[in-house]
């Protein structure tokens, strides 16, 4: 678990350099770097969203959580009717 959690903030490290921080770099040369990525990749994952939500600020992380809540929320609520 320890690897697994080391490999995970080193992509949020690697995506989140600072508050504002966008991805530059293409997945090809994230993968690249992290070896687990490639793995992923070669194996049929799509890994976009991943690396797109990384790229998020945390305060953007919560904002589309909330929505999403949100969301199912009045699903749930609709559903009573």
């Amino acid at each position: 678990m320890k690897t697994h959690n080391f490999k995970k903030n080193a992509l949020q490290n690697h995506c989140n350099q600072n508050e504002n921080a966008k991805i530059t770099k293409s997945l090809d040369d994230i993968s690249k770097e992290i070896p687990e990525l490639a793995a992923a990749k070669e194996y049929g994952i799509d890994i976009s969203m991943l690396v797109d939500n990384l790229a998020l600020t945390p305060k953007d992380r919560i904002r589309q959580h909330q929505i999403a809540l949100n969301t199912i929320e009045k699903l749930r609520n609709a559903r009573k009717l």
